[in-house]
């Protein structure tokens, strides 16, 4: 099974992303690191795709099921959008810190591969299940490449004293179809409950966290509209919303009470 396979080619992906990433600081001395930084690490975007498409045969159900198995879905989202946003910004600090997060998930996929079941709990087994997750996934990695924007723009801010406008211009420009997504995959969510448990909402610890993380965006919304000369705390913020993202998705686990909600199976 692919999985056995699980540490040589997951190394594979992370060398390409991170030597990918690290050819651009000499891309300019070479022509060939300038093809290399942006072609490896698309082809290792591809490679993981194939991956996770294999997997999907052999499990006979979409990976989607562990915590290790979403990891590998936004490990690929997030190399995937930092790629597309590097060709269209050449913002070479968002490459980097991208290619990064990707491999950090990765590597974390190595050390708790977490044991692969073909089966599904009856609830897991509805056309809901898919979209709700991936649509989530998508909208975490997005908004993942927002947070590495703002911390960009932070720490030129920062060093420079003037307003880094053009990482808060493209944090926000991320921020909107992320907020658009986790609203999709909050209301997809809330359908698939009502179908497999008979209620839209639980208020159990993850739709509570899942519903701050969504108020902390929209927040960052308001606060973008409403005080667009409010740099610093727009940043700030942006960057503590995603801290909330994370502790909704990976952090429930070690809350009291967070193994006690109806997303256990997702643990």
């Amino acid at each position: 099974m692919i999985w056995s396979r699980l540490d040589i080619i997951f190394v594979v992906f992370i060398v390409s992303w991170l030597s990918g990433s690290i050819s651009l600081i000499f891309d300019k001395k070479s022509a060939f690191l300038k093809k290399y930084s942006s072609i490896i690490p698309a082809l290792a975007n591809v490679s993981l795709i194939l991956f996770i498409s294999v997997l999907w045969t052999q499990l006979e159900r979409p990976p989607i099921k562990t915590m290790a198995e979403t990891r590998l879905w936004y490990a690929m989202f997030v190399s995937l959008i930092t790629w597309i946003i590097y060709l269209r910004t050449k913002v070479k600090t968002l490459y980097f810190l991208g290619f990064i997060m990707s491999s950090v998930f990765i590597t974390v996929d190595l050390i708790h591969p977490e044991y692969q079941s073909k089966n599904l709990m009856p609830a897991l087994q509805s056309p809901w299940f898919i979209p709700h997750v991936v649509i989530y996934m998508i909208a975490y990695a997005v908004l993942a490449a927002a947070c590495l924007t703002a911390v960009t723009g932070l720490v030129n801010t920062k060093r420079t004293g003037i307003a880094d406008s053009k990482n808060i211009d493209l944090s926000m420009k991320l921020v909107y179809p992320g907020f658009g997504l986790l609203s999709t995959g909050m209301v997809l969510g809330a359908v698939w409950a009502k179908i497999a448990w008979g209620n839209y909402w639980t208020w159990d610890p993850k739709e509570t966290w899942a519903l701050l993380t969504w108020l902390f965006y929209l927040i960052c919304i308001h606060l973008h509209f409403s005080f667009p000369k409010k740099h610093k705390l727009l940043l700030i913020l942006l960057a503590f919303s995603f801290i909330v993202l994370i502790i909704t998705w990976l952090g429930i686990r070690y809350l009291p009470g967070g193994m006690s909600g109806m997303h256990v199976y997702g643990q």
